[in-house]
């Protein structure tokens, strides 16, 4: 099976096998098994330096809100020259200490029913795949919502030196998590995984990348 790199600036374009999923050159704890793949691979991902972004702002592209209104709109977004439809963060957002930001992820394995369901996801993703349109979705890494379930695993956050969790600096509705911890980024990884294989989506735009690139190094290699 061919095997590539990808160097990021804050974006990755997945490879089109999309089998496997590691990072380099930090060491993590073993993953568990693939999952069953949703859908046929997309192949024809673009290269970055060919890749032409639209990027989809869910609560503000439409009336309604959802994916079923981006879905309907994709010949006009396709016309424009696109190749990569980019979509802001689909995730349930917190509401603990929250001030409503789709960058207070409250679970990173599910889509807000703001915008609609898995399958209507699916939906968007298999109609731009038709049109020959890869689909990337917005990736938080560097923090969750304070209510995340994640909170309980209190040594997968940055502490203070009381032992508080701690809260990027200037953005107090979230909470800072702590990359040297090895489970929480085979946790990550794993949240990673999931929409490859239950949506079929095509890649990821990392925010915060440069705090992420920090920790992982300046690329990810992709099997």
């Amino acid at each position: 099976m061919k095997k590539f790199s990808v160097f990021i600036l804050s974006i990755v374009l997945l490879s089109s096998s999309k089998s496997q999923i590691t990072v380099t050159p930090v060491t993590t704890p073993a993953l568990g098994p693939d999952p069953a793949q949703y859908g046929t691979a997309f192949t024809n991902v673009p290269a970055p330096k060919d890749a032409v972004f639209y990027q989809v702002n869910m609560r503000a592209f439409s009336a309604a809100g959802n994916f079923q209104s981006v879905t309907a709109r994709l010949d006009s977004i396709k016309a424009l020259g696109v190749n990569v439809v980019y979509l802001m963060p689909i995730y349930p957002v917190g509401t603990l200490r929250g001030i409503n930001s789709p960058y207070a992820v409250k679970d990173y394995k599910a889509v807000a029913s703001e915008f609609g369901t898995l399958d209507d996801l699916r939906t968007l993703v298999n109609e731009a795949h038709t049109r020959n349109m890869s689909v990337m979705l917005d990736w938080v890494a560097n923090h969750t919502s304070w209510d995340n379930p994640w909170i309980t695993n209190k040594t997968w956050y940055q502490q203070n030196t009381a032992g508080n969790i701690i809260s990027p600096a200037g953005y107090s509705d979230v909470a800072q998590l702590n990359f040297k911890n090895d489970t929480m980024r085979a946790a990550m990884i794993e949240a990673l995984r999931y929409w490859v294989f239950n949506a079929n989506i095509d890649g990821y735009r990392f925010d915060f990348a440069d705090l992420f690139l920090s920790i992982f190094g300046s690329k990810l290699t992709l099997h």
